[in-house]
């Protein structure tokens, strides 16, 4: 099995090189892509002394849907079966990594357009133990890179945010399969966790928040796959949509400036409704 990995860069700090290292023993190649406007010298420095990688750079923020075809791209030029897709913030223990792609080696599975694993609650039992999922995350997911081009490549309308869902879901459309391995884990957050007094409950919670700009694309690109996939996705769109409510709430109720962020939301619903897609101008 010939499998290369990409990390999507943006505005890394010296942790995504601790990062890397958890898996970068376990690829062939790495390719690292930096959508930051301005270059981190030292940083790229570091760059080049990780085994087998390769760095682009060109100054441009062009989303996570664009790098990623780019990045498929690549390792499919290069030979490469699988791409391992990770963020620049996840990471895994050596158990894990070795563990999952030994599952993947060995699945018996037909037809999978990419592999994904638990990144939400660590397991104490250690196996290839799967089911057939409906969507996954990028960070962590490996894609079949003999498929990709039979899926269609990652939707570059939607810039950032479901880009890796609404790939499932086509996947899923053309009869491809997408398998998570539920004892494989990873580790990841989403968004920015704050403790914070629920208003309901009076007692200190942990939530995630996201700024408004991720918000919006958030927003935007939630109404496109609802458009898009409700009719086949209907339960999974319900979870997205709740999902997304309680991320909207968490940022108006807990956070300053309450009505900026309203008027980013509305932008996203009358851009959507306007077909600007792409990304969010200045």
């Amino acid at each position: 099995m010939k499998i290369a990995a990409c990390v999507i860069l943006y505005n890394p700090d010296e942790s995504v090189i601790q990062n890397i290292k958890s898996y970068n023993a376990h690829i062939d190649k790495l390719y690292l892509i930096d959508n930051s406007e301005s270059i981190n010298a030292n940083l790229h420095n570091d760059f080049n002394s990780l085994s087998h990688a390769n760095i682009f750079h060109n100054g441009v923020n062009e989303g996570v849907a664009k790098r990623l075809n780019q990045a498929c791209d690549f390792a499919i030029k290069d030979g490469f079966d699988y791409l391992l897709t990770m963020d620049q913030d996840s990471f895994f223990d050596e158990a894990f990594v070795s563990k999952y792609f030994e599952c993947i080696e060995t699945s018996k599975e037909q037809d999978v357009s990419m592999y994904g694993i638990n990144y939400q609650q660590k397991k104490d039992e250690l196996n290839c133990k799967y089911f057939e999922a409906k969507f996954i995350i990028t960070s962590g997911s490996v894609i079949n890179l003999k498929l990709f081009q039979n899926v269609g490549g990652f939707d570059e309308k939607l810039f950032i945010d479901f880009v890796d869902t609404e790939y499932c879901f086509r996947s899923i459309q053309k009869g491809f399969k997408i398998i998570e391995f539920s004892n494989i884990y990873m580790n990841h957050s989403l968004g920015e966790p704050i403790e914070k007094y629920s208003l309901k409950t009076l007692k200190k919670t942990s939530r995630s928040f996201h700024s408004a700009t991720r918000l919006y694309y958030m927003t935007r690109n939630f109404f496109y796959i609802n458009a898009k996939y409700e009719k086949d996705f209907s339960a999974e769109i319900k979870v997205l949509k709740k999902d997304l409510l309680n991320r909207i709430k968490n940022k108006i109720f807990y956070k300053p400036k309450r009505f900026a962020t309203l008027k980013t939301l509305f932008q996203a619903i009358k851009d959507f409704k306007s077909k600007k897609m792409g990304k969010l101008s200045d």
